[in-house]
């Protein structure tokens, strides 16, 4: 810990949501920040369910306990309808829900003398060479090391790719739902494909309860009535469905991008989605988040420093990224093709391996050949270039 007494705090968490809260609870659980005095800041309290978080995973990792739902069978439509069955275990799909993610870390964390929490809007955040200046609507605060997930868009350079996953999901009920609670549809491209990759990702929740999300990976998000058509269409001409009933509903567009986000600022840290922790080949962030949080109290517990912490994925899976992106926008192999033609030919635990940053060079080359050829060498040429001007 500092010697410096004139700072209010050793570490200020600058986003209560699930990189802050993430960082902060396994911080504490694995008993790395007992002695630190640690602020969390957030404007909104964080208790109502306003989201779902979805990923797959091959173990149990430190939130098992609050995972919702899982689904240990996967499958895959083209959009001519064909069904792939995914190869995938050991990994398992799981779901966790944002309102028990919320109350989980913070009655853990309250329990704490030495983390309080602050409901207030963030107006500045500053990084220096020894510490940071956090500045709310009625506090300025000092730390030594300051985290923020608060997000801003980036300004692009010419050539640099910005896509977002944007959806609307919905919680329905009917009894007439005949699903296998233990299969999960992955992506269905049963759809219209006009505004760029467009699916369906669709997750049973019970008997008689299923969550549908209908997603897109393009420029432009939709207008709700948009999202709303589409999803009835869905719910009667693929489910079947004529009598339901509609119980929850979120939105969001998450940001895929080849731009390089700033990962620091001096003591300064960012993290999720603004530290580069979304996949822009996918938009998963969860995961992604999870081993940057690893690798970041990793190195606060050998040096009482996070700041040079390793990243989990480096140039090459970046510029894996950056090409999808690169022919998504040259519009030279749709995208719903893509994804049939990956799925169709390489086992689905190998490219769960690749987006999570963990494949070989030889599984990488496998998943390279499943595709057509000379659209991503098109596209990779152009993105090194990018990089290297």
């Amino acid at each position: 810990m500092h010697e410096n007494k004139d700072l209010d705090y050793d570490i200020i968490i600058c986003g209560g949501g699930l990189a802050g809260l993430s960082l902060s609870y396994i911080a504490l659980k694995t008993s790395i920040w007992t002695s630190e005095r640690i602020l969390i800041i957030e404007q909104d309290r964080k208790e109502e369910n306003d989201r779902l978080w979805s990923f797959w995973e091959s173990g149990r990792s430190i939130f098992e306990h609050i995972v919702y739902r899982q689904w240990t069978n996967l499958k895959f439509f083209s959009n001519a309808g064909k069904l792939i069955d995914i190869d995938h275990a050991p990994y398992v799909y799981k779901m966790i829900r944002s309102s028990d993610f919320y109350r989980t870390t913070k009655e853990f964390l309250k329990t704490f003398p030495n983390v309080h929490f602050l409901n207030e809007k963030i107006t500045k955040v500053v990084g220096f060479d020894d510490s940071c200046e956090v500045t709310t609507e009625s506090h300025f605060l000092r730390c030594k090391y300051a985290f923020s997930s608060i997000y801003h868009k980036p300004e692009l350079s010419p050539g640099q790719q910005y896509f977002l996953q944007h959806f609307k999901g919905v919680k329905i009920r009917s009894e007439e739902l005949r699903f296998d609670l233990s299969t999960a549809w992955l992506m269905d491209f049963r759809t219209e494909q006009e505004h760029g990759a467009t699916f369906f990702y669709t997750l049973p929740m019970s008997h008689n309860e299923i969550f549908v999300e209908y997603t897109f990976f393009s420029k432009k998000v939709l207008s709700e009535s948009d999202y709303d058509a589409g999803i009835h269409e869905y719910i009667k001409s693929v489910l079947k469905l004529q009598q339901y009933e509609f119980l929850e509903t979120e939105m969001g567009a998450i940001p895929m991008t080849n731009y390089h986000f700033q990962r620091r600022n001096g003591n300064l840290i960012f993290i999720g989605t603004a530290g580069g922790d979304t996949r822009a080949s996918t938009g998963y962030t969860f995961t992604n988040l999870q081993k940057t949080i690893t690798n970041i109290l990793s190195a606060y517990k050998k040096s009482g420093s996070p700041v040079n912490f390793k990243e989990h994925h480096g140039i090459l899976t970046s510029l894996y990224d950056g090409t999808l992106l690169q022919v998504m926008d040259a519009s030279s192999y749709p995208p719903h093709q893509i994804f049939t033609d990956l799925f169709e030919h390489t086992d689905g635990k190998s490219i769960f391996k690749f987006l999570d940053a963990e494949s070989s060079i030889f599984t990488d080359f496998k998943i390279m050949k499943s595709l057509r050829t000379w659209p991503f060498l098109k596209a990779f040429a152009k993105e090194l270039w990018l990089r290297c001007k």
